[in-house]
């Protein structure tokens, strides 16, 4: 049985409509569609930690997305929308939920109610934030992935998000008790699908076949009614299009939908040893005791291990490749397509005519990156906008809307490659922290041929303690030429 506690609000309520109308003028009066502050929002409304809100406030204050559409559709500033700004009214909203922890609060009170046994499936990243909040020692912290792996008995669980028919699917199969915490608007999210399940039965029951079975006429039940912000509907349906690989990495850790977004904030970090390296904040790193930690969050004079993404590619790859074989045939099919194009164009122009004919469509990167284009180094390139601008270049005489039917397939297979490889990934540093931790060879590492004297052999040479002596940010529009370190 499932039972849903409804976090009600009217602040909140507010400051959400508030946000969608701004969104809708905006698509409304310039054909804008903000897809990154979808995904920010989602993030916010999944997340519980103070310190998580203050990393995405400065991810909303640096993201130029809105900024770059305004410019792009007439030349048009910030000023000009004046009181319909989509980005104050985000900030608002973060704000808000930082500032009255409404989701913590209920979880707390829920977990503290009686002494029955209960199971919170939660954010990986949330665990060690949680755990000494919690006085029941009958309550259990488990990540998606973790409790996809434990044999249910007689416990309740907590569930503290809902995201469309994913979520409804697993839920609604489920066997045990479970209590979902939701914001008003991810409780309508619930009640659609709950109308579309109702849909599905009454189909069925309605059928003539089944009349003539039963005599007896169905007559329908009233439709619940429904009201869904717009901007979390949109983000949710992309939730729902994501590959299997893809979907459980954004239920281990909802921010991964930072991934999507081009803007990054970009840490510089000197370590002992002379060594510099420049690492997108929301990257983990492992602590000394083997812990993963976001790297927003280090300090100067923590000691830390750097996962080697660079050394790891290939085998991640494969890994991907033979959970999802068709998947990404489509993915090498785009990859190969696009690379054809520039090879098509390096004969048509020199070197430094193609560049600056890229840069006049959008390219975004140094020349040095298109380079490595030239080379075959990369599935997709940097940037979306850098591969609207191969395309452009390539097809000159097709109008935008032909642009855009061209560039929806290869974006698609763009997203799928980075989201799963990023995925992948964050399934192989759990088998790290495991070794750290407990010396266990996870399922990933174990295919890859490690054991325990080799993995520790590997962690030595790529993977040593070092300190952190200096620590500063700044965004990925300083850093195009340092981001080639960021990417697996």
């Amino acid at each position: 049985m499932t039972t849903l506690e409804v976090i009600e609000d009217l602040e909140f309520e507010i400051l959400i409509k508030e946000f969608d109308e701004r969104i809708y003028y905006l698509q409304n009066q310039f054909s804008i569609e903000l897809k990154s502050f979808g995904n920010l929002l989602r993030i916010a409304l999944n997340t519980i930690q103070p310190e998580t809100f203050d990393n995405l406030l400065e991810r909303i204050n640096r993201n130029r997305e809105l900024e770059k559409a305004l410019d792009n559709a007439g030349g048009y500033t910030i000023d000009f929308i004046e009181d319909n700004n989509p980005k104050e009214a985000l900030v608002k909203i973060v704000i808000y939920l930082k500032t009255n922890l409404l989701k913590l609060k209920r979880l707390l009170e829920l977990s503290q109610s009686d002494n029955q046994k209960k199971i919170i499936v939660i954010d990986t990243n949330d665990i060690n934030y949680l755990q000494p909040k919690i006085r029941n020692n009958r309550i259990a912290l488990l990540s998606f992935v973790q409790f996809r792996k434990k044999e249910l008995k007689n416990e309740t669980l907590l569930f503290c998000s809902f995201n469309g028919d994913k979520d409804f699917d697993f839920i609604y199969n489920l066997s045990v008790n479970n209590t979902l915490i939701l914001y008003e608007q991810e409780y309508q999210l619930y009640q659609k699908q709950l109308q579309k399940r109702k849909q599905q039965i009454e189909d069925e029951v309605k059928s003539n076949d089944r009349f003539i079975i039963s005599g007896i006429q169905y007559e329908p039940l009233p439709d619940i009614l429904v009201h869904i912000s717009q901007t979390i509907d949109d983000i949710v349906n992309r939730i729902d299009d994501f590959s299997n690989n893809v979907y459980n990495g954004y239920k281990e850790e909802s921010d991964s939908l930072l991934d999507e977004i081009d803007e990054k904030i970009i840490y510089r970090i000197n370590l002992s040893g002379n060594r510099e390296v420049h690492i997108d904040s929301n990257e983990t790193v492992f602590t000394e005791k083997g812990d993963l930690i976001k790297v927003y969050k280090l300090k100067v004079g923590d000691k830390i291990r750097i996962y080697p993404k660079v050394e790891f590619a290939e085998n991640l790859y494969n890994v991907a490749v033979e959970t999802e074989p068709e998947i990404f045939g489509k993915v090498e099919e785009h990859s190969k397509f696009w690379k054809d194009i520039i090879t098509q164009l390096r004969r048509q122009y020199d070197d430094e005519n193609l560049y600056q004919k890229l840069k006049e469509h959008g390219l975004r990167v140094l020349s040095a990156t298109v380079d490595s284009y030239f080379r075959g180094n990369r599935k997709f390139p940097m940037f979306n906008n850098d591969l609207r601008a191969i395309i452009k270049l390539r097809f000159t005489t097709k109008a935008e809307t032909e642009i855009d039917e061209i560039l929806k397939p290869l974006l698609k297979s763009k997203t799928t490659y980075n989201s799963t490889m990023i995925s992948l990934g964050r399934g192989l540093k759990q088998e790290l922290r495991l070794f750290l931790k407990e010396g266990q060879i996870g399922e990933i590492l174990e295919k890859r041929k490690f054991n325990a004297i080799t993995l520790s052999k590997f962690i030595e040479d790529f993977m040593p303690l070092l300190v952190i002596t200096e620590k500063e940010a700044y965004d990925s529009e300083e850093a195009i030429n340092q981001i080639e370190n960021l990417e697996l």
